[in-house]
């Protein structure tokens, strides 16, 4: 095909030749410069062109003219935060695209009091030093947003998840009345992680490989299920497909938008996360029928006299309770409950895939985690109906992992609801978005003594100390480690995904022994165009059912 291709254009580009060399000749008696007969020619040539050629022509010229004129003048010298005296980094050729990890290792070095910025997607992020964590950390929704972030950086624009406001109510049930009815569902829980690996991984009664990101996507999705949604739908397959699709629907806007101008960037994530918008719209089409029932189950438990009967413990019905009155709206609740599903799946199956990554390479750790298991379990081999606290050497691998495998090489992304001025730098425009150097806290040797080695028992040492035993667990929040983000904005829903991990932990450790393929090696850790953590998703794991 490419010869005959090669043919035509060079056979194009003889006729032109000619042409130019003819009228050349024609009008050498004229004396006209080479320029002049250029200008003759291509005169020639538009009018030869239809009207829909020479439109489109039109419009790419000048199209390309606005973009360039955003690109290397608008930008850089109207809107840039370079007016206000904001220094800029830009990602410098690392191990891979996208590899912030040597642009942050920069600015420790070159800016360690001072804000500054790089461009992302056409937005620019300021990043504040990881010494000014706790400045940062303490801002409000109403002065610095995480929903708007997320809207506006990570959802192209689609209000898929609501606003400030509308997300109060959902923040407030995950934090508690969700953390509270956990141990409610234990069993229950444990038994749909149990099938759903044996579901995913089949027979494994000899070594089996298994594709690591699909299977723990696919397991958290339908753990996570049963106390968000409940049955039936949590055993729907078309509702699990949803959920897992959705994160990818997602990463896809994300790929797409990053690469386009800033000008073209509204109407390309327009395209590029409708895939997104209509999973999201199917989701709601399946949803809808258990929020109907959970309202009429939520209003026939009103009029029982009952106080004995049992009331269900879905993320649902929690909601339900918890709107005041006259704010109750069924399309809130589909989207509050979609909101969660998609926040707390793709964030605990990545943290499980890199839990897992860690586990295979240390055979006595594994040992000691299932002597710990068999502490806690009863005579039927069931987990304990609390939070699984129980299990601080778990707890304390599974917070390392998060230290060493950060979900996120920046944390605390929050959008300037107003002018702000912070103890460093210029005041910052409402608008701009912030966060703060999360990779160097992480790995700070202030913070942590030998930051570079993984301890897997770091914390459980640290909670031996007087006054700390309640102290540096997973689900825990603070300056040292922000997996869950942290302040007034921290990740609700923590104790329902640590809670999720453990289970999961915990039926892979007693029924299965892992290993990676022989010659394989941890897989490295790579970045999302925004700066969020990138699992290899080829990466294989090799599985065998214990006796």
């Amino acid at each position: 095909m490419s010869i005959p291709i090669a043919s035509g254009l060079a056979s194009h580009y003889e006729n032109l030749r000619e042409q130019f060399q003819v009228m050349h000749e024609a009008l050498a008696p004229l004396n006209l410069t080479k320029w002049q007969i250029t200008r003759l020619l291509f005169a020639q040539i538009w009018r030869d062109t239809s009207p829909l050629l020479r439109t489109t022509l039109l419009v790419l010229v000048v199209g390309g003219f606005v973009l360039a004129v955003d690109a290397f003048i608008v930008q850089p010298y109207f809107l840039s935060l370079r007016r206000i005296g904001v220094p800029e980094l830009k990602p410098v050729n690392g191990r891979h695209a996208f590899d912030y990890k040597p642009m942050l290792d920069e600015a420790a070095k070159k800016y360690p009091n001072l804000p500054w910025f790089f461009s992302y997607s056409g937005f620019e992020l300021v990043v504040f030093p990881s010494g000014y964590v706790d400045e940062v950390r303490r801002l409000t929704a109403k002065t610095a947003s995480l929903v708007d972030f997320l809207t506006t950086v990570q959802f192209g624009g689609w209000k898929l998840i609501g606003t400030d406001e509308s997300s109060n109510t959902l923040h407030k049930t995950a934090q508690t009345d969700l953390a509270r009815t956990i141990g409610l569902l234990g069993n229950v829980r444990q038994h749909v992680a149990r099938k759903a690996l044996q579901t995913v991984i089949g027979d494994a009664s000899q070594w089996k490989s298994v594709n690591l990101f699909w299977t723990v996507l696919e397991v958290v999705a339908a753990t996570g299920a049963i106390g968000l949604v409940g049955e039936p739908l949590s055993r729907d397959p078309r509702w699990l497909r949803g959920v897992r699709a959705l994160p990818i629907t997602v990463g896809i806007g994300v790929y797409i938008s990053c690469f386009m101008p800033r000008l073209l960037r509204p109407v390309v994530a327009t395209f590029s996360y409708a895939p997104a918008w209509l999973l999201h719209k199917y989701l709601a089409s399946l949803l809808r029928p258990t929020v109907e029932q959970a309202i009429r189950d939520s209003a026939a438990a009103a009029t029982n006299k009952d106080k004995d009967s049992k009331k269900p413990t879905t993320l649902i019905h929690l909601l339900l309770a918890r709107y005041p009155p006259g704010e109750f709206n069924i399309d809130q609740l589909i989207k509050d409950t979609i909101t969660a599903t998609f926040e707390s799946t793709p964030t605990t199956a990545v943290s499980l895939y890199w839990m897992l990554t860690e586990l295979v390479l240390r055979p006595d750790l594994v040992e000691d985690l299932r002597l710990e298991l068999q502490t806690v379990l009863d005579k039927d081999g069931n987990l304990p109906l609390t939070q699984l606290t129980e299990l601080a050497k778990m707890d304390s691998f599974m917070r390392e992992s998060a230290r060493i495998n950060t979900f996120h090489y920046l944390g605390l992304n929050r959008i300037l609801q107003q002018d702000h001025q912070f103890s460093i730098g210029p005041r910052l425009p409402k608008g701009t978005i912030i966060c703060v150097d999360q990779d160097n806290i992480h790995n700070s040797p202030d913070i942590y003594e030998n930051p570079e080695e993984f301890d897997a028992l770091r914390f459980y040492h640290k909670r031996q100390q007087p006054g700390h035993e309640t102290r540096h667990q997973y689900a825990s929040n603070g300056p040292d480690l922000l997996t869950w983000g942290d302040g007034p904005q921290a990740c609700p829903g923590r104790v329902f995904a640590t809670n999720t991990i453990k289970i999961l932990l915990a039926e892979l450790l007693l029924r299965y022994d892992l290993q990676l393929p022989a010659g394989s090696y941890k897989p490295e850790r790579k970045s999302f165009p925004n700066g969020s953590s990138q699992p290899d998703m080829d990466t294989v794991l090799m599985v065998r059912r214990r006796e």
